[in-house]
Protein backbone atom coordinates (compact mmCIF):
# COMPACT_ATOMS: atom_id res chain seq x y z
CA UNK A 1 0.00 0.00 0.00
CA UNK A 2 1.15 3.73 -0.80
CA UNK A 3 1.83 5.91 1.68
CA UNK A 4 1.80 9.95 1.52
CA UNK A 5 4.85 11.67 0.90
CA UNK A 6 4.06 14.48 3.73
CA UNK A 7 2.68 12.42 6.78
CA UNK A 8 2.75 8.62 6.55
CA UNK A 9 -0.93 7.75 5.77
CA UNK A 10 -1.67 5.09 3.75
CA UNK A 11 -3.33 6.81 0.49
CA UNK A 12 -6.96 6.10 -1.15
CA UNK A 13 -6.99 4.64 -4.23
CA UNK A 14 -7.93 7.74 -5.92
CA UNK A 15 -4.79 9.37 -4.47
CA UNK A 16 -1.67 10.13 -5.67
CA UNK A 17 1.98 10.80 -3.97
CA UNK A 18 -0.50 12.87 -1.70
CA UNK A 19 -3.41 12.61 0.88
CA UNK A 20 -6.23 14.51 0.45
CA UNK A 21 -5.68 16.52 3.85
CA UNK A 22 -2.20 17.20 2.29
CA UNK A 23 -3.61 18.80 -0.36
CA UNK A 24 -5.73 20.88 1.86
CA UNK A 25 -2.86 22.12 3.75
CA UNK A 26 -1.68 23.96 0.70
CA UNK A 27 -5.23 25.76 0.27
CA UNK A 28 -5.16 29.25 1.38
CA UNK A 29 -9.07 28.65 2.81
CA UNK A 30 -7.95 26.06 4.88
CA UNK A 31 -8.53 26.40 8.74
CA UNK A 32 -5.41 27.64 11.01
CA UNK A 33 -5.30 25.28 13.32
CA UNK A 34 -5.82 22.37 11.15
CA UNK A 35 -2.86 23.73 9.19
CA UNK A 36 -1.02 23.92 12.09
CA UNK A 37 -1.73 20.31 13.78
CA UNK A 38 -0.95 18.58 10.34
CA UNK A 39 2.50 20.34 10.31
CA UNK A 40 3.11 19.40 14.13
CA UNK A 41 2.36 16.00 13.09
CA UNK A 42 4.48 15.65 9.46
CA UNK A 43 7.33 17.21 11.75
CA UNK A 44 6.97 14.37 14.00
CA UNK A 45 6.50 11.82 11.94
CA UNK A 46 9.58 12.67 9.98
CA UNK A 47 12.23 13.06 12.91
CA UNK A 48 14.54 10.28 12.68
CA UNK A 49 13.14 7.36 15.02
CA UNK A 50 14.98 5.73 18.18
CA UNK A 51 13.98 2.93 19.67
CA UNK A 52 15.66 2.83 23.77
CA UNK A 53 16.77 -0.64 25.08
CA UNK A 54 17.66 -1.28 28.67
CA UNK A 55 16.27 2.25 28.58
CA UNK A 56 16.68 3.39 32.27
CA UNK A 57 14.86 6.56 33.21
CA UNK A 58 15.34 7.94 29.74
CA UNK A 59 18.67 9.64 29.76
CA UNK A 60 19.94 8.26 26.57
CA UNK A 61 16.64 9.03 25.04
CA UNK A 62 16.24 12.71 26.49
CA UNK A 63 19.87 13.61 24.91
CA UNK A 64 17.83 11.89 21.50
CA UNK A 65 14.97 13.92 21.77
CA UNK A 66 16.52 17.09 22.64
CA UNK A 67 18.84 16.60 19.41
CA UNK A 68 15.70 16.30 17.82
CA UNK A 69 14.97 12.41 17.52
CA UNK A 70 11.40 10.61 17.79
CA UNK A 71 11.52 8.18 20.75
CA UNK A 72 9.25 5.44 19.40
CA UNK A 73 9.75 2.73 21.91
CA UNK A 74 11.69 1.59 24.93
CA UNK A 75 12.61 -1.86 26.27
CA UNK A 76 13.10 -1.43 30.38
CA UNK A 77 12.47 -3.90 33.38
CA UNK A 78 12.09 -1.25 36.68
CA UNK A 79 8.88 -0.35 37.71
CA UNK A 80 9.80 2.83 38.96
CA UNK A 81 12.30 3.54 35.55
CA UNK A 82 9.09 2.77 33.00
CA UNK A 83 7.12 4.93 35.38
CA UNK A 84 9.79 7.70 35.06
CA UNK A 85 10.01 7.05 31.31
CA UNK A 86 6.30 7.79 30.79
CA UNK A 87 6.15 10.18 32.55
CA UNK A 88 8.64 11.60 30.08
CA UNK A 89 8.14 10.03 26.83
CA UNK A 90 4.20 9.78 27.01
CA UNK A 91 4.28 8.73 23.01
CA UNK A 92 6.76 6.15 23.49
CA UNK A 93 5.59 2.25 23.58
CA UNK A 94 6.85 0.28 25.88
CA UNK A 95 7.51 -2.63 24.11
CA UNK A 96 8.07 -4.87 27.12
CA UNK A 97 9.73 -5.58 30.56
CA UNK A 98 11.79 -8.09 29.89
CA UNK A 99 14.21 -8.13 26.92
CA UNK A 100 14.40 -12.17 26.68
CA UNK A 101 10.65 -12.34 26.44
CA UNK A 102 9.80 -10.12 24.15
CA UNK A 103 9.34 -12.15 20.77
CA UNK A 104 10.90 -12.19 17.62
CA UNK A 105 7.71 -11.81 15.68
CA UNK A 106 6.62 -8.80 18.24
CA UNK A 107 9.88 -6.75 16.84
CA UNK A 108 9.09 -7.65 12.75
CA UNK A 109 6.82 -4.47 12.65
CA UNK A 110 9.41 -2.48 13.50
CA UNK A 111 12.33 -3.95 10.52
CA UNK A 112 13.37 -1.33 8.63
CA UNK A 113 11.31 1.32 9.84
CA UNK A 114 13.70 2.34 12.91
CA UNK A 115 16.41 4.85 12.43
CA UNK A 116 18.81 4.39 15.88
CA UNK A 117 18.39 1.33 18.18
CA UNK A 118 20.66 3.04 21.54
CA UNK A 119 20.91 1.46 25.15
CA UNK A 120 23.10 0.10 27.81
CA UNK A 121 23.15 -3.13 28.53
CA UNK A 122 23.41 -3.82 32.28
CA UNK A 123 27.13 -2.94 33.44
CA UNK A 124 27.12 -3.84 36.78
CA UNK A 125 29.12 -7.52 36.17
CA UNK A 126 31.57 -4.95 33.63
CA UNK A 127 32.06 -2.13 36.58
CA UNK A 128 35.40 -1.33 37.97
CA UNK A 129 33.09 -0.57 41.71
CA UNK A 130 31.63 -4.10 41.38
CA UNK A 131 33.08 -7.51 41.89
CA UNK A 132 33.23 -7.76 38.10
CA UNK A 133 32.03 -11.86 37.97
CA UNK A 134 32.18 -13.51 34.26
CA UNK A 135 29.51 -15.67 36.08
CA UNK A 136 27.03 -12.83 36.12
CA UNK A 137 24.12 -13.87 33.70
CA UNK A 138 23.60 -9.83 33.24
CA UNK A 139 26.73 -10.24 31.36
CA UNK A 140 25.43 -12.08 28.26
CA UNK A 141 22.17 -9.30 28.19
CA UNK A 142 24.09 -8.10 25.31
CA UNK A 143 23.57 -10.75 22.97
CA UNK A 144 19.31 -9.78 23.19
CA UNK A 145 20.66 -6.75 22.33
CA UNK A 146 22.10 -7.76 19.18
CA UNK A 147 19.16 -10.19 18.78
CA UNK A 148 16.87 -7.12 18.29
CA UNK A 149 19.38 -5.03 15.93
CA UNK A 150 19.30 -7.81 13.54
CA UNK A 151 15.74 -8.07 13.74
CA UNK A 152 14.61 -4.47 13.36
CA UNK A 153 17.70 -3.77 11.24
CA UNK A 154 18.46 0.37 12.48
CA UNK A 155 20.31 2.26 10.59
CA UNK A 156 22.73 3.60 13.23
CA UNK A 157 23.59 1.35 16.72
CA UNK A 158 24.68 3.23 20.13
CA UNK A 159 25.59 1.32 23.17
CA UNK A 160 26.85 2.40 25.99
CA UNK A 161 28.66 0.96 28.90
CA UNK A 162 31.41 1.42 31.22
CA UNK A 163 34.88 1.64 30.79
CA UNK A 164 35.33 -1.84 32.46
CA UNK A 165 34.31 -4.13 29.85
CA UNK A 166 37.47 -3.51 27.90
CA UNK A 167 38.96 -5.87 30.17
CA UNK A 168 35.74 -8.00 30.92
CA UNK A 169 36.76 -11.82 29.35
CA UNK A 170 33.50 -14.50 29.51
CA UNK A 171 33.71 -17.94 30.57
CA UNK A 172 35.87 -18.90 27.67
CA UNK A 173 38.45 -16.10 28.45
CA UNK A 174 37.49 -14.10 25.55
CA UNK A 175 36.86 -10.45 25.52
CA UNK A 176 32.97 -8.86 25.76
CA UNK A 177 34.27 -6.33 23.75
CA UNK A 178 35.70 -7.59 20.68
CA UNK A 179 32.78 -10.46 20.65
CA UNK A 180 30.21 -7.63 20.67
CA UNK A 181 32.03 -5.96 17.63
CA UNK A 182 32.27 -9.28 15.60
CA UNK A 183 28.38 -9.39 15.80
CA UNK A 184 27.88 -5.81 14.57
CA UNK A 185 30.03 -6.43 11.72
CA UNK A 186 28.51 -9.83 10.81
CA UNK A 187 25.36 -7.90 10.50
CA UNK A 188 27.24 -5.58 7.82
CA UNK A 189 27.88 -2.38 10.26
CA UNK A 190 31.14 -0.56 10.18
CA UNK A 191 32.08 0.04 14.13
CA UNK A 192 33.64 2.84 15.76
CA UNK A 193 34.28 2.97 19.69
CA UNK A 194 35.76 5.28 21.90
CA UNK A 195 35.85 6.12 25.50
CA UNK A 196 34.07 9.70 26.14
CA UNK A 197 34.01 11.59 29.26
CA UNK A 198 30.95 13.44 30.14
CA UNK A 199 32.79 16.53 31.20
CA UNK A 200 33.94 17.27 27.97
CA UNK A 201 30.35 17.83 27.03
CA UNK A 202 29.09 20.58 29.04
CA UNK A 203 27.67 17.93 31.88
CA UNK A 204 29.29 19.20 35.14
CA UNK A 205 30.29 15.44 35.76
CA UNK A 206 33.74 13.41 35.11
CA UNK A 207 32.04 10.27 34.12
CA UNK A 208 33.79 8.01 32.04
CA UNK A 209 31.68 5.95 29.36
CA UNK A 210 32.76 3.44 26.50
CA UNK A 211 30.51 4.59 23.52
CA UNK A 212 30.14 1.72 20.64
CA UNK A 213 28.92 3.38 17.49
CA UNK A 214 27.92 0.88 14.40
CA UNK A 215 27.19 3.12 10.95
CA UNK A 216 28.88 3.20 7.32
CA UNK A 217 31.19 5.96 8.74
CA UNK A 218 33.30 6.83 11.84
CA UNK A 219 32.80 9.63 13.58
CA UNK A 220 32.45 10.99 17.40
CA UNK A 221 31.15 14.16 18.84
CA UNK A 222 34.23 17.29 19.60
CA UNK A 223 34.60 17.80 23.16
CA UNK A 224 33.37 21.40 24.26
CA UNK A 225 36.05 23.95 25.02
CA UNK A 226 34.46 24.74 28.45
CA UNK A 227 33.69 22.43 31.74
CA UNK A 228 30.79 22.57 33.35
CA UNK A 229 31.47 23.01 37.55
CA UNK A 230 29.51 21.44 40.65
CA UNK A 231 28.68 24.90 41.70
CA UNK A 232 27.92 26.22 38.51
CA UNK A 233 25.26 23.54 37.90
CA UNK A 234 23.34 23.46 40.98
CA UNK A 235 23.70 27.32 42.64
CA UNK A 236 20.71 28.68 41.45
CA UNK A 237 18.30 25.57 42.93
CA UNK A 238 16.10 27.09 45.63
CA UNK A 239 16.36 26.32 48.97
CA UNK A 240 16.12 22.30 49.58
CA UNK A 241 12.60 20.78 50.51
CA UNK A 242 10.95 23.33 47.61
CA UNK A 243 8.32 21.90 45.82
CA UNK A 244 10.90 20.82 43.07
CA UNK A 245 10.62 17.02 42.34
CA UNK A 246 13.25 14.96 44.10
CA UNK A 247 14.83 18.24 46.20
CA UNK A 248 14.72 16.83 49.32
CA UNK A 249 17.43 16.33 52.18
CA UNK A 250 18.13 12.56 53.45
CA UNK A 251 18.06 12.08 56.91
CA UNK A 252 21.76 12.78 59.05
CA UNK A 253 22.37 11.91 62.18
CA UNK A 254 24.04 14.45 64.00
CA UNK A 255 27.46 12.78 64.19
CA UNK A 256 27.57 12.25 60.73
CA UNK A 257 26.81 15.98 60.38
CA UNK A 258 29.11 16.76 62.76
CA UNK A 259 32.16 15.23 60.53
CA UNK A 260 31.00 16.92 57.67
CA UNK A 261 31.59 19.90 59.09
CA UNK A 262 34.98 18.76 59.58
CA UNK A 263 35.36 17.73 56.03
CA UNK A 264 37.17 19.82 53.42
CA UNK A 265 36.21 20.43 49.58
CA UNK A 266 37.76 17.00 47.92
CA UNK A 267 38.17 15.43 51.47
CA UNK A 268 36.62 11.97 52.19
CA UNK A 269 34.07 11.65 55.98
CA UNK A 270 36.15 8.89 56.99
CA UNK A 271 38.80 6.55 55.39
CA UNK A 272 37.18 3.13 55.92
CA UNK A 273 34.74 4.05 53.14
CA UNK A 274 37.23 5.12 50.92
CA UNK A 275 35.84 6.83 47.75
CA UNK A 276 32.37 6.95 49.17
CA UNK A 277 30.98 10.08 51.35
CA UNK A 278 33.10 13.03 49.96
CA UNK A 279 32.59 16.60 49.71
CA UNK A 280 32.83 17.28 46.27
CA UNK A 281 34.67 20.95 44.38
CA UNK A 282 32.69 23.66 44.51
CA UNK A 283 34.77 24.39 41.03
CA UNK A 284 35.33 21.36 39.36
CA UNK A 285 32.90 18.91 37.53
CA UNK A 286 31.68 16.16 39.82
CA UNK A 287 33.32 12.71 40.19
CA UNK A 288 30.81 9.85 38.89
CA UNK A 289 27.69 9.94 40.21
CA UNK A 290 26.24 6.79 41.50
CA UNK A 291 23.06 4.92 42.66
CA UNK A 292 23.72 5.62 46.77
CA UNK A 293 23.61 9.32 47.94
CA UNK A 294 27.50 9.41 48.89
CA UNK A 295 28.49 13.18 47.99
CA UNK A 296 28.14 16.33 49.88
CA UNK A 297 27.56 19.42 48.79
CA UNK A 298 30.26 21.87 48.09
CA UNK A 299 29.29 24.46 50.72
CA UNK A 300 26.60 23.34 53.19
CA UNK A 301 27.09 20.97 55.41
CA UNK A 302 24.76 18.07 54.40
CA UNK A 303 24.46 15.57 50.93
CA UNK A 304 23.14 16.41 47.58
CA UNK A 305 19.51 16.49 47.28
CA UNK A 306 18.33 13.97 44.01
CA UNK A 307 17.69 16.70 42.45
CA UNK A 308 20.97 18.30 42.64
CA UNK A 309 22.45 15.03 41.61
CA UNK A 310 20.19 15.12 38.85
CA UNK A 311 21.69 17.91 38.10
CA UNK A 312 25.32 17.01 37.80
CA UNK A 313 23.70 14.19 35.53
CA UNK A 314 22.52 17.13 33.04
CA UNK A 315 19.07 16.47 33.54
CA UNK A 316 16.81 19.32 33.62
CA UNK A 317 14.55 20.26 36.70
CA UNK A 318 11.24 20.17 34.20
CA UNK A 319 12.34 15.94 34.09
CA UNK A 320 9.99 13.93 36.71
CA UNK A 321 10.91 11.10 38.37
CA UNK A 322 8.77 8.75 39.73
CA UNK A 323 9.07 6.37 42.77
CA UNK A 324 10.91 5.98 45.92
CA UNK A 325 13.37 8.10 46.83
CA UNK A 326 16.13 5.17 46.71
CA UNK A 327 14.26 4.34 43.51
CA UNK A 328 15.15 7.50 42.30
CA UNK A 329 18.78 7.65 43.25
CA UNK A 330 18.81 4.48 41.46
CA UNK A 331 17.40 5.75 38.47
CA UNK A 332 19.66 8.53 38.50
CA UNK A 333 23.13 7.04 39.35
CA UNK A 334 22.36 4.33 36.09
CA UNK A 335 21.14 6.93 33.53
CA UNK A 336 23.50 8.40 30.89
CA UNK A 337 23.61 12.21 31.30
CA UNK A 338 21.30 13.46 28.67
CA UNK A 339 24.05 15.94 27.26
CA UNK A 340 26.48 13.40 26.81
CA UNK A 341 23.37 11.65 24.47
CA UNK A 342 22.62 14.93 22.90
CA UNK A 343 25.76 15.88 21.54
CA UNK A 344 26.00 11.91 20.66
CA UNK A 345 22.67 12.57 18.58
CA UNK A 346 23.37 16.12 17.29
CA UNK A 347 26.60 13.90 15.43
CA UNK A 348 24.46 10.86 14.42
CA UNK A 349 21.83 13.08 12.87
CA UNK A 350 24.78 15.34 11.11
CA UNK A 351 25.24 12.48 9.38
CA UNK A 352 21.55 10.94 8.43
CA UNK A 353 20.99 14.73 6.90
CA UNK A 354 24.48 14.13 4.96
CA UNK A 355 23.44 10.87 3.61
CA UNK A 356 20.28 12.10 2.61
Amino acid sequence: MKKCRACDKELEKNEFDFCSTCLKFHDKNYNKQKKKELYNKYEEIHKPKVIDLFAGCGGLSYGFHSAGFNVVGFIEKCKTAIDTFKKNFPNAIHIGTDIKQVKNSELLKYKNKIDIITGGPPCQGFSFCGKRNPKDKRNQLYKEFIRIISIINPKIVVIENVPGIKSMKDLDKRSILDKILKELISLDYSVSHKLLVASDFQVPQNRKRLIIIAKKNEFFPEPSKNKVTVIEAIKDLPKEGSDLNGHVLFQTTQKVIEKIKNTKQGGKLSDKYNFCRQRLYANKPSKTITTEPIFIHPVHDRFLTPRELARLQSFPDSFVFMGTKTSILKQIGNAVPPKLAFAIAQKIREVLENDN
